[in-house]
């Protein structure tokens, strides 16, 4: 079994592209980075969906990719839990911790403060170019930053990422 990690698709969201200098089909390059995930995988969503037309994004992206679906809900992911599971989503969280690769991993969308329990805090939320820089400006070396813009708009394979060097 393999899992699989993205964050910070903000379907919906026009804005995105200039905030984040993200090209006109990122949001078709991340619905197929989704849909290529293997039929054994299991996808990782840090957070923040959509913004707006919740319904209509599940019903045409998020139901359609047949693989488990974890959702760690970030700040613009607005609904209940249960409306996502009702929605396509097999796990909805805040956070969660799993031991893979000998290491015991934090899933969240914001980083986290270090409560002594896990080696790596696996997040979104702070996009790329500086993005929110000014709120978080002492992340640790356990933190790790997954950003569509920097992963080139798909999910990457989590045993690869946790072998990655964290960029500063």
């Amino acid at each position: 079994m393999k899992y699989y990690v993205i964050s910070d698709t903000h379907f919906n969201h026009d804005e995105i592209i200039g905030y984040c200098n993200r090209p006109e089909n990122h949001e078709l390059q991340l619905y197929q980075g989704m849909q290529s995930i293997s039929e054994d995988g299991i996808l990782i969503h840090l957070g923040d969906i959509c913004i707006g037309n919740d319904e209509e994004v599940h019903e045409n992206f998020i139901k359609t990719i047949l693989r488990r679906k974890i959702l760690v809900m970030g700040n613009h992911d607005s609904k209940s839990a249960s409306w996502y599971l009702e929605h396509g989503w097999d796990f909805v969280c805040d956070s969660f911790k799993l031991k893979y690769c000998g290491k015991v991993i934090c899933f969240s969308h914001k980083p986290q403060p270090w409560d002594g329990d896990w080696e790596i805090n696996i997040h979104g939320h702070l996009h790329n170019l500086g993005h929110r820089e000014n709120e978080y400006k002492d992340l640790k070396q356990w933190h790790r930053l997954y950003s569509p813009e920097l992963m080139g708009y798909k999910p990457i394979e989590l045993s690869k990422f946790i072998q990655t060097k964290r960029k500063d």
